[in-house]
């Protein structure tokens, strides 16, 4: 099938065209611009955009209309002379967008979505290719997409700073690319990292699956001193998990392991499981959004005992009270433990009281918890409010989406006043009505950093909605800390709550805390 192509002398002459309208446009915003040099950044400008519009000349189902592919080719290059204008008037030269605030730092993710063809590529190295050895410890390479040229362009600019290049993203660069020349790309960018010595290694957002995973191969067993990788969205199958398993094995360097929104199940995080058992370093562990399930997740908890953790994060997968039991010893031994979110994991009561009573006596640095969507009631806030008293330096308490009503939310506002480091507290939609939402808003006021309070999607009466807006806007003036209430339902709320009785439970609540702390 034939492809998309304008001929040399169409180009030439949108060249030119690009070139005058540069010049006019900067003259208009008073900056005086040599026609060589508009000519250097229209022939930048026509090379992107034609490059964009020849990739996206090719469909899943063949072949776009030509019409319509120069219709892109003409948008795209008009967008590029309005940014190459506003660069201009900036000061900036035309190579100055690879180029990042740090000397050791490389970050090509501008914000726009760029097909970089090997010319392309060297003008975003530039910084680095001008010098035979360069001092960059850190490149970000995410958003573009690489040809197979252009990875060969970039694997020569990791050469110039082999000797100090340790954080290298190479996450979101084959977007767009038949999958054949995608494979290709990834792997001459990943063959290029053997002789690095890289700490950390991100490959997020790029359409993996097993075969890309193996096209990664040399940049997963050749890096001895790894100590993190990343793997979000990269559509991580069963198959692919065990290749990661495969290629990373027995890494007694590694201290990072992500994974997220992928499609691994119980059979890839048994993969897992086993490169955890391989891991001893093992201290920040994500698997989110994974589709993981109760003999998937007692397996990542069975991993994970006796590792020192200090993130762990397994959110939005149907884990079940189950693996929260198989939790209970991992979590009871942790000293260094910062952040927890065990959120959308299906642990209802049994569940949130199994993980609360294990961290009761461990997690004194914990800074983030993360339990929302969990169908958590009042019954099981004794526990978990008993677990958080102790934690002084909580800054964020997740817990949106439960059923904790005003007992619940009396109860949990009982700890909040001395936690002066707290930022965020979300209680979305959780049946609190007056009561609860009053007590919650005279402890929160105590807490001189917070950033964010939500109390939307309850059942607030609306009076008591403008005398909590106030409230808030005259004790933290300098922001608004307070979400929107555009989702409350007043009309849910239970007019039968006794609040002397509410009073009585809560106090009586907050003496045999007090007790049981004074006995410690």
């Amino acid at each position: 099938m034939e492809e998309w192509e304008v001929k040399e002398l169409g180009r030439k002459s949108v060249r030119e065209g690009v070139a005058h309208s540069i010049r006019s446009l900067a003259e208009l915003k008073g900056v005086k611009i040599e026609e060589e040099k508009a000519l250097a950044k229209a022939k930048v400008v026509e090379e992107k955009a034609y490059t964009a519009a020849k990739v996206d000349s090719r469909t899943t189902t063949g072949r776009r209309p030509d019409e319509e592919t120069t219709q892109i080719y003409a948008r795209k290059a008009g967008n590029l002379v309005v940014q190459a204008v506003e660069a201009i008037e900036r000061g900036e030269d035309a190579g100055g967008k690879g180029q990042a605030g740090a000397e050791d730092y490389l970050d090509l993710c501008d914000g726009n979505r760029e097909f970089v063809t090997a010319e392309t590529a060297k003008e975003l190295f530039g910084p680095i290719l001008s010098a035979s050895k360069s001092g960059v410890r850190r490149i970000r390479l995410s958003t573009k997409s690489f040809g197979v040229d252009a990875a060969a362009v970039a694997a020569e600019a990791f050469s110039t700073c082999r000797d100090t290049l340790v954080d290298l993203d190479l996450s979101d660069v084959i977007a767009g690319r038949p999958e054949d020349e995608a494979m290709k790309s990834l792997k001459c960018l990943c063959d290029a990292v053997e002789g690095l010595e890289l700490e950390s290694l991100d490959l997020s957002d790029n359409a993996l699956g097993e075969k890309g995973i193996r096209a990664c191969a040399t940049a997963l067993t050749s890096q001895k001193s790894l100590r993190g990788i990343a793997f979000r969205n990269i559509g991580c199958s069963v198959a692919a998990c065990k290749a990661i398993h495969d290629l990373l094995a027995c890494r007694g360097t590694l201290k990072r392991l992500h994974l997220y929104n992928n499609m691994s199940d119980n059979e890839g995080a048994f993969s897992i499981a086993k490169l955890i058992q391989e891991t001893p370093c093992m201290e920040d562990f994500m698997m989110v959004s994974s589709r993981v399930k109760q003999e998937g997740g007692q397996r990542l908890a069975g991993a994970l005992m006796g590792k020192n953790l200090v993130s762990l994060d397994l959110h939005d997968n149907i884990l079940g009270p189950e693996t929260a039991g198989a939790l209970v010893g991992v979590l009871q031994t942790q000293q260094h433990l910062k952040h927890l979110n065990l959120s959308e994991a299906c642990l209802e009561d049994e569940g949130v009281e199994l993980v609360a009573g294990a961290l009761m006596n461990s997690a004194p640095k914990l800074e983030s918890v993360g339990l929302a969507a969990n169908d958590i009631t009042a019954d099981a806030c004794p526990s978990l409010v008993r677990s958080l008293a102790g934690k002084q330096n909580l800054r964020e308490i997740d817990l949106k989406e439960n059923e904790l009503g005003d007992r619940g939310a009396c109860l949990l506002s009982s700890i909040l006043a001395p936690k002066a480091g707290l930022e965020t507290l979300d209680l979305y939609q959780n049946e609190i009505g007056r009561a609860g939402a009053v007590a919650v808003v005279k402890s929160i006021l105590a807490c001189k950093n917070l950033k964010k309070l939500d109390l939307n999607a309850n059942y607030i009466p609306g009076d008591c909605v403008d005398e909590i807006v106030g409230v808030m806007k005259h004790a933290f003036p300098e922001g608004s800390i307070l979400s929107e209430f555009d989702e409350n339902e007043e009309d849910m709320g239970d007019d039968d709550t006794d609040p002397q009785e509410l009073q009585a439970y809560t106090q009586s609540f907050v003496d045999e805390l007090a007790s049981s702390f004074s006995n410690l």
